[in-house]
């Protein structure tokens, strides 16, 4: 080899071992990338709570103590952020579209599957546009009626309106809500027809009950037990699996018969699409240990939860299921928001 090949040679061997080593820089960047977005030093800053509901209400006070919680075991602040709208809709679309790196989480629920045929153009799917982290809780809904109303029992209110149908009417804070789903749904499975009286909230819908306007109203157990424990409303059914040791005497609706009304309002955490498995696992695991505190578990008791813990594909699952649940039947009865 004369002399300018082999300045060539060396030329072109130090050209290759530069690329070569722009090549290893490259993959050492890729890779710890890749360790970072597989949450590595996930959380290094304060994480955000999308509470899709009004500050001060009972999820707003629900989800603060469990925010404080989970902050300890992450030993990073989490603060929660109110977005209200009707159907959740707002929160939850804000919870949709954030950055999929663990630093927004959304409280979804059985309100969220409900809302995905109740409305019309919802901007985000419940059970695609989100990964599911888990379970916070889960409350029963009481058949309540009012005491001087002259319905004795459950059995009792499926004989006077097989005798008078349309005559017996019932509130709920409105169409598509939870208490008007399940009173479709009794009187599909019962052959009953009631007649539906929709409020705009479960407030002012119990005081027409409790003031005689209307007879009965399916309502969470920590908004009825008041009008129980004075002797103004009496529990004819409780939609939950076993009975409620705070009304021991009336019966489950499965042991009425209607298993199909066996029915938990839920919630829980979603973070958005995309979110690494690693940091969606250390969010249920974070998420799990919070609601073990006595203090959480106390106010989510006075909120009328029972705690109820999941691993991601439980939770997803329990969302994709109510929402084919509760979208057929409200799309079976033609109903869209107002």
């Amino acid at each position: 080899m004369n002399r300018e090949a082999a300045k060539s040679a060396r030329n072109g061997d130090e050209v290759n071992s530069y690329f070569r080593a722009l090549a290893a820089a490259a993959t050492v960047c890729v890779t710890a990338s890749s360790v970072q977005a597989q949450g590595g030093d996930w959380p290094s800053r304060p994480i955000r709570i999308i509470v899709p509901a009004p500050a001060g209400g009972p999820y707003d006070r629900t989800m603060r103590p469990l925010a404080q919680q989970m902050a300890k075991n992450l030993g990073q602040s989490v603060v929660v952020d109110n977005r209200p709208s009707a159907g959740n809709i707002v929160g939850t679309q804000a919870g949709a579209a954030a950055a999929p790196d663990g630093y927004t989480v959304t409280m979804t629920g059985m309100l969220n599957t409900i809302a995905q045929s109740l409305y019309e153009n919802v901007p985000f799917d419940i059970v695609k546009d989100f990964d599911h982290i888990g379970l916070i809780g889960e409350g029963a809904q009481w058949l309540v009626v009012r005491s001087d109303a002259g319905i004795q029992s459950f059995q009792d209110l499926v004989q006077q309106a097989k005798a008078s149908p349309e005559k017996i009417n019932y509130a709920s804070s409105g169409a598509g809500s939870t208490g008007h789903l399940v009173m479709e749904q009794l009187q599909r499975s019962a052959d009953l027809r009631l007649t539906h009286v929709p409020y705009k909230g479960g407030a002012p819908a119990l005081q027409d009950v409790l003031s005689g306007v209307v007879s009965m109203i399916v309502i969470p157990p920590n908004a009825a037990l008041a009008g129980v424990q004075s002797g103004k409303l009496k529990v004819l059914a409780v939609s939950s699996a076993e009975r409620s040791s705070a009304a021991p005497e009336a019966p489950t609706f499965a042991e009425l018969g209607f298993p199909q009304l066996t029915v938990s309002a839920w919630i829980g955490l979603s973070a958005p699409k995309g979110t690494p498995p690693a940091i969606v696992r250390k969010l249920n695991g974070a998420l799990a240990a919070a609601i073990q505190d006595p203090k959480l578990l106390k106010q989510l008791e006075i909120e009328g939860l029972t705690v109820r813990t999941s691993t991601p594909p439980q939770y997803a699952e329990l969302v994709r299921s109510d929402t084919e649940r509760w979208g057929q039947l409200v799309r079976s009865l033609n109903l869209k928001a107002n």
